[in-house]
C-alpha cells in the first residue's frame, strides 16, 4: 500500500470513530428510553435503534472492522423481527444489547486489542424469544451464523478494498466542509487543539492592552513633569513638546480604547465557541445508572432536565467525574432496595434527578437528588470520630448542619463495606475539591427516608485571570483575586489575640494572621521598616481553609496574564507561575494552596504583635455561651477561656435553658436567631424565673435594627453587642462590668 493510501486509511478510520461514537450514543439513549417506555411511540424508538445498528454496520464494513459489523448484523436482524412483531422484547435482551454497546465502544477505543467476541455472540443468539402461543426460546435465524467466530484484528485496508467509489464518497464528504457559510449546519465539529490555541492567542492580547495602559501612564507622567518645568522656566520650545505629548496621549488613549474593544469582543466570541450543552457529558449517565442498579439489585430511574443549558467546555470536562461520583453515591448509599422501599411505603423504583438551571448571566445551578434514605448524620459523626477527623468533644458540640459537610472530608464514608462502587471515603472529597477549584460551591439538603440533594453552583465560563499585586520587602507578588475573600486595613491595636496568637475576626470566622514575608522566607534586614500602625491584610480561602496574609502594601487589582512554569520549574513551592506587567516587569504569582499548607506547618510564621496583655480574671467565673453557629460558639468560648472564665456551650435556647436549671452560671452570652428557642425567648424565661432572674444576659447578634435592640431591652437583656461591630476588648469589658 502506498503512502497516500496509508494516509487516506488513517483519515477514514478517524472519521469512522467520530461517526461510530455518535451511533452508539444514540443507540444507548434509545435503549434506555425503550426499556422504560410504555406508550404507543415504542415503534418509532425500535425503528431508530434498527437504523442506527444498520448504519453502524455499514460504516464498520467500510473500514474492515468485522467484529462490529458482525455484532451489528445480528442485533439488526433481531430488531427487524421485532418491527415485524415476530419477536418481543424482554429484560435479558436489554442487558445483552447494552453489553454489546459497551464491547463495541471498547473495540473502537482500543482497535489493536485482539478481542474475542464469541461470548457476546452466543449471548445475542440465546436471548431471542419467539412470539407464539407457547413463547418458546429459539435461536434467531441469522445468515452469518455459519461464519467462524475467529474474527481478525483490525488490519490496514488492502489496496483492492480502496475502490474508486469509496474514495469518491470520502472526497465528497471532505468537499462538503468547504461549502459557503450559508450552507453550514448550526453545529459543527471544531478541533480541541484549535480552540485551545485560539484561546491562548486571545489571552496573549491582554499583554498588548496592559502595555498600552502603561504607555498612557508614562505619557501623562511626562506631561506632569513638563508642567512643573513650565512654571519654573519659560523656553519657547516647551509649547511644541507639550503639543506633541498631548497628541501622543490622545493617540494612545484611542489605541487603548480600540484594543480593549477588539480584545473584549474577541474573548467573548471565543467564550461562546467554548460553550457546550450539558448533554455533551450527561448522555452516559442513564446507562450508568441502569448498569449499577442492575448490579446492586435495585430499581432506579434517571431523570435529567435542562441539559441544553451551555457551559464552558473546560468546566464541563472537569465536572464530569464529580457528577459521576455523586450519582454513584446516590445509587449505592441513597436509593434503598425494592423490598426495603416497599416497607417504607415508597415506590419500589427509586428516582435520581439531575436538574440544571441557569440562575444568572454567569452562574448555573445543578441539583442532583435522590428519593432514598437520606444521610445518616449520627453515622457520619461516628466515622469522623473513628477516623480522628474530629475530637469527641467536637462531635458532641457539632450541629447537624455542620456535620453534613463532613462527608466531603477524605476518609468519611457511611458505607459499612468497601466495594468497587463506593466505601473508600474518597469520592465526595474529590467532588468538593474539583468544585472548589472551578470556583464553584456545593451544599447538601437531606431528610431521613425522604432523600438527599446536592446543590452545585458553577460559573458558566472560566473568568479572565485577575490578581492583586502586593509588596513585601519591596518585592512584588500577585495573589489570585478569586482566592481572596476580603482585603482589609486595620490598626495594630485592633488585632485580636487568642492563645497569644494574632487573629482577625471576620464574618464569625477566627482567622490566624501570617506574615507573607516569613512564609516566603524573605529577608528584610536592609529594608527600612514602616512606622505606620496600619496593617494591610488579605483574607484568602482555599477549600474552606482560611488565613490572613499580612503584607507591606496592597498595590492594585488588575487583569494578569498567567504564565505557567515548564520543567524544571514546574513545581516551585508557594509559586504557581508568573505574569508580565505592562511595564515589562516579571512578577511571581503565589500558589494559595501551598501558602496555607506551609504556613500552618510552621508556627514561626504567625504574625507577631506588640500588645499589652490584659489582666487575667482572678476569680473563676462560670459563663454559658448559647449559639447555634459552631464558629461563633468556638470564637466566644476561646476568647472567654483565654481570660480565665469557665465556659460551657449550648446549641440553642432550649438546651441552654436546661443547663441553667441544673448548673450555676454567673453570666449568659447568647445569640438571638436560633432554632427551638431564640435568644429573646431564653432571656424572658430567665427573667421570669425567680431563682436565676438576676443572672446578667449579654445578647451577641447580627441583628442591628433599632426595633431588635428595643426588644432586647424589653425582655431584660443586660447588654446588646452587634456582631458586625464585635471587638474582643468590648466584650471582655462588658462582662467585667456585669460580673
Amino acid at each position: 500500500m502506498n503512502t497516500n493510501d496509508d494516509e487516506f486509511l488513517k483519515k477514514l478510520i478517524s472519521t469512522f470513530k467520530i461517526e461510530a461514537h455518535d451511533h452508539l450514543k444514540n443507540i444507548s439513549l434509545s435503549l434506555i428510553e425503550l426499556e422504560k417506555y410504555q406508550g404507543d411511540g415504542k415503534k418509532s424508538i425500535v425503528e431508530t435503534i434498527h437504523r442506527e445498528f444498520h448504519s453502524l454496520k455499514g460504516a464498520a464494513r467500510a473500514v474492515n472492522i468485522e467484529e462490529i459489523e458482525t455484532i451489528c448484523h445480528k442485533i439488526e436482524s433481531i430488531f427487524s423481527d421485532i418491527k415485524k412483531e415476530k419477536l418481543f422484547l424482554n429484560e435479558e435482551m436489554f442487558d445483552v444489547f447494552n453489553e454489546s454497546v459497551d464491547i463495541m465502544e471498547e473495540i473502537i477505543s482500543f482497535p489493536n486489542d485482539n478481542r474475542d467476541i464469541s461470548k457476546i455472540i452466543r449471548k445475542i443468539d440465546n436471548v431471542v424469544v419467539v412470539k407464539n402461543s407457547k413463547k418458546k426460546l429459539i435461536e434467531v435465524n441469522n445468515v452469518v451464523a455459519k461464519k467462524t467466530l475467529e474474527i481478525k484484528k483490525l488490519q490496514p485496508l488492502a489496496k483492492s478494498k480502496i475502490d474508486v467509489n469509496l474514495r469518491e464518497e470520502y472526497d465528497k464528504k471532505q468537499e462538503s466542509v468547504k461549502v459557503s457559510t450559508d450552507k453550514l449546519p448550526d453545529v459543527i465539529r471544531v478541533s480541541k487543539d484549535k480552540l485551545d490555541s485560539l484561546l491562548i492567542q486571545g489571552e496573549e492580547m491582554l499583554y498588548i492592552k496592559l502595555s498600552s495602559n502603561e504607555t498612557v501612564k508614562e505619557a501623562k507622567a511626562i506631561k506632569e513633569l513638563l508642567d512643573l518645568w513650565k512654571k519654573e522656566k519659560d523656553y519657547n520650545y516647551i509649547k511644541m513638546i507639550e503639543n506633541s505629548i498631548n497628541s501622543l496621549i490622545k493617540s494612545s488613549e484611542n489605541d487603548e480604547s480600540t484594543i480593549e474593544t477588539m480584545m473584549n469582543k474577541f474573548m467573548e466570541d471565543i467564550k461562546d465557541i467554548m460553550l457546550l450543552p450539558f448533554s455533551y457529558i450527561l448522555e452516559m449517565f442513564p446507562k450508568m445508572v441502569r448498569d449499577l442498579s442492575k448490579k446492586m439489585d435495585k430499581k432506579i430511574k434517571f431523570i435529567s432536565e435542562g441539559t441544553k443549558v451551555e457551559i464552558d467546555r473546560r468546566i464541563l470536562e472537569e465536572i464530569k467525574d464529580p457528577f459521576m461520583h455523586i450519582i454513584r453515591n446516590c445509587v449505592d448509599h441513597g436509593i434503598e432496595k425494592p423490598e426495603e422501599r416497599k416497607k417504607l411505603g415508597k415506590n419500589p423504583e427509586g428516582t435520581i434527578k439531575l436538574i440544571i438551571t441557569q440562575i444568572s448571566g454567569d452562574k448555573v445551578k445543578i441539583q442532583i437528588s435522590d428519593d432514598g434514605s437520606g444521610i445518616n448524620i449520627d453515622k457520619v459523626k461516628e466515622k469522623a470520630a473513628k477516623n480522628h477527623i474530629l475530637a469527641q468533644s467536637e462531635i458532641k458540640n457539632i450541629d447537624d448542619e455542620s456535620a453534613k459537610t463532613l462527608i466531603f472530608k477524605s476518609g468519611i464514608s457511611t458505607s459499612d463495606i468497601i466495594t468497587d462502587i463506593s466505601g473508600r471515603g474518597l469520592g465526595l472529597a474529590i467532588v468538593h475539591e474539583k468544585i472548589q477549584n472551578l470556583d464553584g460551591t456545593i451544599s447538601i439538603e437531606t431528610e431521613a427516608d425522604k432523600g438527599t440533594a446536592f446543590n452545585i453552583i458553577l460559573p458558566i465560563t472560566i473568568s479572565t485571570n485577575r490578581g492583586i499585586i502586593v509588596k513585601v520587602s519591596n518585592q512584588e507578588f500577585v495573589v489570585p483575586t478569586d482566592k481572596v475573600e476580603k482585603v482589609i486595613r486595620i490598626k495594630s491595636d485592633e488585632i485580636e489575640l487568642i492563645e497569644n496568637r494574632a487573629v482577625v475576626v471576620w464574618q464569625e470566622y477566627i482567622i490566624p494572621i501570617f506574615d507573607l514575608k516569613d512564609i516566603l522566607q524573605i529577608s528584610d534586614s536592609n529594608i527600612e521598616k514602616s512606622s505606620s500602625d496600619i496593617v494591610s491584610i488579605l483574607i484568602i480561602n482555599f477549600m474552606e481553609q482560611r488565613m490572613a496574609l499580612k503584607v507591606d502594601e496592597i498595590v492594585v487589582e488588575q487583569e494578569v496574564l498567567v504564565k505557567r512554569f515548564n520543567k524544571p520549574l514546574k513545581r516551585v513551592k508557594n509559586i504557581s507561575g508568573a505574569t508580565i506587567l505592562g511595564s515589562g516587569r516579571v512578577v511571581p504569582i503565589l500558589n494559595v494552596q501551598d501558602l496555607i499548607k506551609s504556613s500552618f506547618k510552621h508556627e514561626d510564621n504567625y504574625f507577631k504583635v506588640n500588645s499589652v496583655s490584659e489582666e487575667k480574671v482572678v476569680e473563676k467565673k462560670s459563663i454559658i455561651v448559647v449559639d447555634d453557629s459552631i464558629t461563633s460558639r468556638t470564637l466566644l468560648k476561646n476568647i472567654l477561656e483565654n481570660y480565665g472564665y469557665q465556659v460551657k456551650t449550648a446549641v440553642d435556647g432550649l438546651q441552654g435553658w436546661r443547663l441553667m436549671k441544673n448548673e450555676k452560671f454567673d453570666l449568659v452570652v447568647t445569640d438571638i436567631e436560633m432554632p427551638v428557642m431564640n435568644g429573646f425567648e431564653l432571656t424572658k424565661k430567665i427573667r421570669d424565673d425567680s431563682k436565676i432572674s438576676d443572672i446578667p444576659v449579654v445578647l451577641v447578634t447580627s441583628l442591628e435594627s433599632k426595633e431588635d435592640k428595643e426588644r432586647g431591652i424589653d425582655v431584660g437583656a443586660s447588654a446588646y453587642i452587634v456582631k458586625s461591630d464585635f471587638r474582643q476588648s468590648s466584650l471582655l469589658d462588658t462582662i467585667k462590668r456585669l460580673i
